[in-house]
């Protein structure tokens, strides 16, 4: 029996459609929130590959230690266990990631003396930049006889920095050891300085005086200022001989000595001794010696004039040639 649907007469037209709700429309992310997904998203790769080095660091260091832990197991022992080597993870991963010395530069030291500071840092290239200690390669540094003071930086992510400042050299001490000649630089203190060769320093800076006498070196910084102080005695000094405890005689270049009095009038027996070159020439005269042990009076000792074979002689009727 077919279906009889009920008709409405107030409707004109065929049935509607029921109406749906509206789609809620998606909340929209703040700048922040999509500037940190961005961030979260970038730092991913990175993240993975961290562990992985982690992971690969322990399994080295794992590796590394079991002989050791073995042989400790096999072999007893009643004496307290030594203390623990300091953990080498973080560095060996930063080692891993880049951080390897790749350049020392060292600043500051007298080429002679580069191979001497290059030993005592002691760090290979391609070490780790964070393995080595720098207050231990300063201390080494400094050990140095060359060396007054030393400081070690790392720039990362492959180079060590070391600044070096050399003790300067005065003059250099011919001193005797057990009966045997050594001859040794002294610094401005009049300290020796240890490991540094005198014949590298005179070839460094000609311009060294030799000194001898026990005291020289506590009285040489006096001299050497006054010398500095008339460059053109300086300039013809090559050695001074400290005579007694109580003053200088300098030597110069043509082995003329030159006697200066007390320490308390050397500096102004010096400034006279200038003058005088300058107005006569006097140290490039062929004198023997020249005293000025007096305070005010000058003695100059020339050189005896050499005896020819016809010295004394005389010709006939009393001439002399």
């Amino acid at each position: 029996m077919p279906r009889v649907e009920a008709f409405d007469p107030m409707s004109s037209g065929p049935p509607r459609a029921r109406a749906r709700k509206p789609a809620p429309q998606p909340d929209r992310l703040s700048a922040r929130k999509l500037y940190w997904r961005r961030v979260k998203r970038s730092l991913k790769p990175g993240l993975w590959l961290l562990g992985l080095g982690v992971l690969g660091v322990g399994a080295s260091e794992a590796l590394h230690s079991l002989p050791a832990r073995q042989a400790a197991a096999t072999v007893p022992s009643t004496a307290s266990a030594a203390p623990a080597a300091p953990h080498r993870g973080l560095g060996g991963l930063l080692a891993w990631l880049g951080f390897r010395v790749q350049n020392i530069d060292i600043e500051g030291a007298d080429p002679d003396d580069l191979l001497a500071i290059q030993a005592a840092v002691g760090v290979a290239p391609g070490a780790p930049i964070f393995g080595p200690s720098l207050s231990a390669i300063q201390a080494r540094i400094q050990d140095l006889g060359p060396v007054e003071g030393a400081t070690v930086e790392r720039v990362l992510p492959s180079t060590l920095v070391i600044e070096v400042a050399e003790r300067n050299a005065l003059a250099i001490w011919q001193t005797q050891t057990q009966g045997q000649t050594r001859f040794v630089v002294i610094d401005k203190q009049g300290d020796v300085i240890l490991g540094q060769d005198a014949a590298q320093a005179k070839r460094r800076e000609p311009g060294l005086l030799l000194l001898t006498g026990p005291d020289a070196p506590e009285h040489a910084a006096a001299l050497i200022n006054a010398l500095k102080a008339a460059p053109s005695v300086a300039a013809q000094v090559v050695a001074a001989e400290r005579v007694d405890g109580l003053r200088w005689n300098l030597i110069l270049k043509d082995q003329a000595v030159v006697k200066l009095p007390g320490s308390a009038d050397e500096a102004a027996a010096i400034g006279q001794l200038a003058a005088l070159e300058s107005s006569l020439n006097l140290l490039e005269r062929p004198v023997e010696d020249i005293d000025l042990r007096q305070p005010g009076r000058l003695v100059v000792r020339p050189y005896p004039a050499p005896a020819g074979p016809d010295a004394g002689k005389s010709k006939p009727g009393g001439a002399t040639p």
